[in-house]
Protein backbone atom coordinates (compact mmCIF):
# COMPACT_ATOMS: atom_id res chain seq x y z
CA UNK A 1 0.00 0.00 0.00
CA UNK A 2 1.31 3.43 -0.95
CA UNK A 3 1.33 5.96 1.89
CA UNK A 4 -1.28 8.69 1.52
CA UNK A 5 -1.73 11.96 3.40
CA UNK A 6 -5.26 13.33 3.48
CA UNK A 7 -6.29 16.88 4.37
CA UNK A 8 -9.70 18.52 4.59
CA UNK A 9 -10.56 20.29 1.33
CA UNK A 10 -12.93 22.70 3.08
CA UNK A 11 -10.31 23.25 5.78
CA UNK A 12 -7.77 24.30 3.17
CA UNK A 13 -10.25 26.83 1.75
CA UNK A 14 -10.99 28.29 5.21
CA UNK A 15 -7.26 28.44 6.04
CA UNK A 16 -6.57 30.24 2.77
CA UNK A 17 -9.27 32.79 3.61
CA UNK A 18 -7.58 33.34 6.99
CA UNK A 19 -4.17 33.77 5.31
CA UNK A 20 -5.57 36.30 2.83
CA UNK A 21 -7.35 38.26 5.59
CA UNK A 22 -4.13 38.35 7.64
CA UNK A 23 -2.14 39.51 4.60
CA UNK A 24 -4.64 42.29 3.89
CA UNK A 25 -4.49 43.37 7.52
CA UNK A 26 -0.70 43.57 7.57
CA UNK A 27 -0.71 45.35 4.20
CA UNK A 28 -3.20 47.93 5.51
CA UNK A 29 -0.94 48.55 8.50
CA UNK A 30 2.10 48.86 6.22
CA UNK A 31 0.40 51.50 4.07
CA UNK A 32 -0.11 53.65 7.15
CA UNK A 33 3.18 53.11 9.00
CA UNK A 34 5.93 50.50 9.31
CA UNK A 35 5.93 51.18 13.03
CA UNK A 36 2.34 49.90 13.14
CA UNK A 37 3.43 46.73 11.35
CA UNK A 38 6.06 46.09 14.02
CA UNK A 39 3.68 46.74 16.92
CA UNK A 40 0.18 45.82 15.73
CA UNK A 41 0.59 43.04 13.16
CA UNK A 42 0.75 40.32 15.85
CA UNK A 43 -3.02 39.89 15.73
CA UNK A 44 -2.82 39.07 12.02
CA UNK A 45 0.17 36.78 12.50
CA UNK A 46 -1.78 34.99 15.26
CA UNK A 47 -4.78 34.70 12.91
CA UNK A 48 -2.64 33.18 10.13
CA UNK A 49 -1.05 30.70 12.56
CA UNK A 50 -4.46 29.83 14.01
CA UNK A 51 -5.83 29.21 10.49
CA UNK A 52 -2.85 26.96 9.71
CA UNK A 53 -3.17 25.13 13.04
CA UNK A 54 -6.92 24.57 12.91
CA UNK A 55 -7.65 24.17 9.20
CA UNK A 56 -4.51 23.64 7.08
CA UNK A 57 -2.30 21.30 9.13
CA UNK A 58 -4.62 18.56 10.48
CA UNK A 59 -4.23 15.39 8.45
CA UNK A 60 -4.70 11.65 8.30
CA UNK A 61 -1.70 9.66 7.05
CA UNK A 62 -2.41 6.11 5.95
CA UNK A 63 0.44 3.69 5.28
CA UNK A 64 1.52 0.08 5.48
CA UNK A 65 2.33 0.34 9.20
CA UNK A 66 -0.97 1.96 10.18
CA UNK A 67 -2.66 5.34 10.52
CA UNK A 68 -1.29 8.62 11.89
CA UNK A 69 -3.87 11.22 12.92
CA UNK A 70 -2.28 14.67 13.16
CA UNK A 71 -4.66 16.94 15.06
CA UNK A 72 -4.20 20.49 16.34
CA UNK A 73 -1.83 19.95 19.26
CA UNK A 74 -1.56 16.14 19.34
CA UNK A 75 -0.64 13.28 17.02
CA UNK A 76 -1.89 9.71 17.31
CA UNK A 77 -0.16 6.75 15.67
CA UNK A 78 -2.17 3.51 15.44
CA UNK A 79 -1.13 0.23 13.90
CA UNK A 80 -3.77 -1.71 11.97
CA UNK A 81 -4.38 -4.19 14.79
CA UNK A 82 -5.32 -1.38 17.20
CA UNK A 83 -8.33 -0.28 15.13
CA UNK A 84 -11.57 -1.98 16.16
CA UNK A 85 -14.13 0.31 14.49
CA UNK A 86 -14.14 3.13 11.94
CA UNK A 87 -16.92 5.71 12.21
CA UNK A 88 -17.77 8.95 10.39
CA UNK A 89 -20.66 10.48 12.34
CA UNK A 90 -19.02 13.88 13.06
CA UNK A 91 -15.58 13.27 11.60
CA UNK A 92 -13.41 10.27 10.86
CA UNK A 93 -13.27 8.46 14.21
CA UNK A 94 -11.01 5.49 14.90
CA UNK A 95 -11.99 3.36 17.86
CA UNK A 96 -9.59 1.10 19.72
CA UNK A 97 -10.14 -1.19 22.69
CA UNK A 98 -9.82 1.61 25.22
CA UNK A 99 -10.15 4.96 23.41
CA UNK A 100 -11.64 6.93 20.55
CA UNK A 101 -9.58 9.18 18.28
CA UNK A 102 -11.25 11.83 16.12
CA UNK A 103 -9.47 13.23 13.09
CA UNK A 104 -9.77 17.00 12.63
CA UNK A 105 -8.34 16.56 9.12
CA UNK A 106 -11.32 14.49 7.94
CA UNK A 107 -14.59 16.19 8.99
CA UNK A 108 -17.95 14.74 8.04
CA UNK A 109 -20.19 16.76 5.72
CA UNK A 110 -23.40 18.44 6.78
CA UNK A 111 -26.56 16.39 6.99
CA UNK A 112 -27.69 17.88 3.67
CA UNK A 113 -24.88 16.11 1.83
CA UNK A 114 -26.85 12.88 2.18
CA UNK A 115 -29.75 14.43 0.31
CA UNK A 116 -27.45 15.48 -2.53
CA UNK A 117 -25.79 12.06 -2.87
CA UNK A 118 -26.72 9.52 -5.51
CA UNK A 119 -26.86 5.74 -5.22
CA UNK A 120 -23.67 5.11 -7.18
CA UNK A 121 -21.58 6.82 -4.47
CA UNK A 122 -22.31 3.94 -2.07
CA UNK A 123 -21.94 0.99 -4.47
CA UNK A 124 -18.17 0.52 -4.13
CA UNK A 125 -17.86 1.07 -0.36
CA UNK A 126 -16.31 -1.62 1.88
CA UNK A 127 -18.74 -3.82 3.81
CA UNK A 128 -18.03 -2.18 7.19
CA UNK A 129 -19.30 1.17 5.84
CA UNK A 130 -22.91 0.06 5.93
CA UNK A 131 -25.23 0.44 8.91
CA UNK A 132 -28.55 -1.33 8.85
CA UNK A 133 -30.04 -2.47 5.53
CA UNK A 134 -27.65 -1.03 2.99
CA UNK A 135 -27.60 2.43 4.55
CA UNK A 136 -24.53 4.60 4.83
CA UNK A 137 -23.92 7.82 6.71
CA UNK A 138 -23.25 10.98 4.68
CA UNK A 139 -19.78 10.95 6.28
CA UNK A 140 -19.05 7.63 4.55
CA UNK A 141 -19.67 8.93 1.04
CA UNK A 142 -16.45 9.37 -0.90
CA UNK A 143 -17.49 12.89 -1.89
CA UNK A 144 -16.67 13.94 1.71
CA UNK A 145 -13.32 14.29 3.49
CA UNK A 146 -14.28 11.75 6.14
CA UNK A 147 -15.61 9.38 3.49
CA UNK A 148 -12.38 9.36 1.48
CA UNK A 149 -10.30 8.70 4.61
CA UNK A 150 -12.72 6.03 5.88
CA UNK A 151 -12.80 4.32 2.46
CA UNK A 152 -9.00 4.07 2.27
CA UNK A 153 -8.65 2.91 5.88
CA UNK A 154 -11.54 0.42 5.75
CA UNK A 155 -10.41 -1.08 2.45
CA UNK A 156 -6.94 -1.89 3.77
CA UNK A 157 -8.18 -2.83 7.26
CA UNK A 158 -10.75 -5.29 5.83
CA UNK A 159 -8.10 -6.80 3.55
CA UNK A 160 -5.83 -7.41 6.54
CA UNK A 161 -8.75 -8.76 8.58
CA UNK A 162 -9.74 -11.20 5.85
CA UNK A 163 -6.14 -12.43 5.60
CA UNK A 164 -6.03 -12.88 9.42
CA UNK A 165 -3.16 -10.39 9.68
CA UNK A 166 -4.71 -8.38 12.49
CA UNK A 167 -3.40 -9.64 15.83
CA UNK A 168 -3.32 -8.78 19.52
CA UNK A 169 -0.20 -6.63 19.15
CA UNK A 170 -2.14 -3.39 19.02
CA UNK A 171 -0.20 -0.17 19.42
CA UNK A 172 -1.50 3.37 19.96
CA UNK A 173 0.98 6.19 20.50
CA UNK A 174 -0.25 9.69 21.35
CA UNK A 175 2.13 12.64 21.61
CA UNK A 176 1.70 16.34 22.30
CA UNK A 177 3.38 18.60 19.73
CA UNK A 178 4.94 21.05 22.17
CA UNK A 179 6.32 23.54 19.65
CA UNK A 180 2.80 24.20 18.31
CA UNK A 181 1.55 24.92 21.83
CA UNK A 182 4.50 27.22 22.61
CA UNK A 183 4.08 29.18 19.36
CA UNK A 184 0.32 29.50 19.98
CA UNK A 185 0.86 30.83 23.51
CA UNK A 186 3.60 33.25 22.43
CA UNK A 187 1.55 34.63 19.53
CA UNK A 188 -1.54 34.90 21.75
CA UNK A 189 0.41 36.94 24.31
CA UNK A 190 1.88 39.13 21.53
CA UNK A 191 -1.57 39.67 19.98
CA UNK A 192 -3.10 40.71 23.32
CA UNK A 193 -0.11 42.98 24.05
CA UNK A 194 -0.50 44.66 20.65
CA UNK A 195 -4.03 45.69 21.65
CA UNK A 196 -2.99 46.96 25.07
CA UNK A 197 0.14 48.90 24.10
Amino acid sequence: MDAQTLHSRSGRIMASAGFVFALFGITALAIDSWLLVATKSWVYIWLAYFAWLLFWNPSVKVGEEGVVVDNIFKTHKLNWSAITRIDTKYSLTLETKDRTIQAFGAPAPSRYAGFMANRTEAEHLPESSFVGKGLVRPGDLTSSDSGVAAYIIRSHWEKLRDLNKLNDNSSVESNWVLWRIVVFICLSVAAVASFIF
